[in-house]
């Protein structure tokens, strides 16, 4: 049961908070509702005029985990199985001709964001009446199950799932199975799409207090006063790090991994986010949950980073009593890829050659070495031949990146000379089968060229390169697939 106590109650002084708000005020974060729960007992909780405590607020992608809930009671009742093709409960709105990527993708890589697909059209189109065929005709990208990309369309589909497999209204089937016992529901709705079907990746709509209850059930591991409604081994994986989601290796609130449709942040955190700043930050190991909605999509860049970044430092002051600061005389370095040193998946790979199908970075094909000292090296065939980009591993080898034709002297003139720019590149295994290089220009010109490569196994792959400069590094942006010749 639910409590309603001060913060002094909760062990947060009210000084703590009203620094939090502070901020929130002084950036400018176009709040309707924040509530703070630790415990059983919120301890506060506030709405903007003309929101109330009854009024439902429309959760954008916070829907997405409500959908993660519902597949994972159908798993509970052996309706489904996560490796199962989603194909197989979609005969209906399947093309002619079944693209192979498409037909190997399994429920869990849908749940995961490593579907086939990638930066495909999106379905805000007055053509697209029925949504579930135009899911299953794009053009895949990208194998399935290698590389994380946010798809909400994949969502979408999951959510029709669960209406085809249980034979009911999602909402309804959530209620009976889950959200009548937490309470707070009775007001809920789901916008539907054209064509009838739920809107299952974008359009929950309910009270902050019901997002509230779902999120203390989710970190309660699916019980909710004593009983239990959906299984722990579901929700264990559910809120876990299964697919690295940080493409550019930056420290973003919301690029440390991703479970089924449910992030990952700092702290051991996991949170529901909806566009919009609609979030539910669970922190299991404080036992504080916070819950805001808001409407900042004309600011979400700047201010979905203050509410997390503030929220950490009152858990952190307030909580954990912490106050670390830097040694100031502590020598310093230039940064380096994420992730671990080692794999043992590298060996599968090591110097194998890899073919590539048609990429806007014209790459033909590459291969991975590791030497005795732990260096890698990528070498790779582009336009221009032959090409060797050494890396260390967690740490950085320095040298000249292999493109020729960049601005030297003179901005904007392009000549082939023999000209390379000085870099710094270092590599790690994000994932036991996904390895993120990351490469520096820090020559006259600055930029970052960050490379992920997934692999299925250790014959198919994809790759993405994403990259950051101002006139150069055009090469290098985009996705590829590859075989092992």
């Amino acid at each position: 049961m639910i409590h309603s106590v001060t913060p002094a109650q909760a062990g947060i002084r009210e000084e703590a908070i009203q620094r939090f708000m502070a901020a929130m005020k002084r950036d400018g974060v176009n709040l309707h509702s924040v509530i703070m729960m630790r415990g059983e007992n919120i301890f506060f909780e506030k709405y903007w005029a003309p929101f109330t405590k009854d009024t439902i607020h429309r959760m954008y992608s916070v829907t997405k985990s409500f959908v993660s809930i519902a597949v994972g009671c159908l798993l509970d009742e052996g309706k489904i199985a996560l490796s199962d093709p989603i194909i197989k409960y979609f005969e209906d709105k399947l093309p002619d001709q079944v693209h192979p990527f498409l037909a190997e993708q399994t429920i869990e890589d849908m749940l995961t964001m490593r579907t086939c697909f990638a930066e495909g059209p999106g379905w805000f189109q007055p053509h697209v009446q029925d949504r579930t065929a135009f899911y299953f005709n794009q053009k895949p990208a990208k194998i399935p199950g290698t590389l994380f990309y946010y798809d909400s369309t994949g969502s979408y589909i999951l959510g029709v799932l669960v209406e085809r497999v249980s034979g009911m209204g999602l909402l309804d089937y959530l209620k009976e199975k889950v959200l009548n016992h937490l309470g707070g529901f009775e007001s809920a709705q789901l916008l539907k799409t054209p064509d009838g079907t739920p809107w299952g990746d974008s359009a929950m709509v309910c009270t902050p207090r019901a997002l509230l209850n779902f999120a203390k059930f989710v970190m309660n591991k699916g019980t909710w006063e004593g009983k239990r409604l959906l299984s722990e081994s579901y929700l264990t994986k559910a809120i876990s790090s299964i697919t690295d989601n940080n493409l550019t290796g930056s420290g973003h609130y919301n690029g440390h991994g991703y479970g089924y449709q449910i992030w990952r942040s700092e702290k051991n955190s996991f949170c529901f986010n909806g566009m919009g700043s609609q979030f539910a930050i669970c922190m299991p190991d404080q036992d504080f949950i916070f819950v805001c909605t808001a409407d900042t999509q004309l600011t979400s860049d700047r201010d979905s980073p203050s509410i997390f970044r503030n929220v950490f430092n009152l858990v952190e002051s307030e909580i954990e009593g912490k106050s670390a600061l830097p040694n100031l005389n502590e020598s310093l370095s230039l940064s380096v890829a994420r992730g671990k040193k080692h794999s043992d998946f590298e060996k599968s790979i090591q110097g194998k050659t890899f073919l590539c199908d048609e990429n806007p970075m014209g790459i033909s094909s590459f291969r991975l070495y590791w030497n005795a000292k732990g260096c890698g090296c990528l070498c790779y065939q582009n336009a221009q031949g032959e090409k060797q980009l050494p890396f260390g591993m967690k740490e950085n080898v320095f040298g000249k990146f292999p493109q020729l034709g960049y601005s030297d002297e003179y901005g904007n003139v392009h000549e082939m000379t023999d000209f390379k720019y000085d870099c710094a590149a270092s590599a790690g295994w994000v994932e036991e089968k996904k390895l993120q290089i990351r490469v520096q220009i820090i020559d006259r010109y600055f930029g970052i060229l960050i490379i992920n490569i997934g692999f299925k196994d250790e014959n198919r792959c994809s790759l993405r390169m994403v990259k950051c400069a101002e006139d150069f590094l055009n090469e290098y942006n985009g996705w590829l697939n590859a075989e092992a010749k």
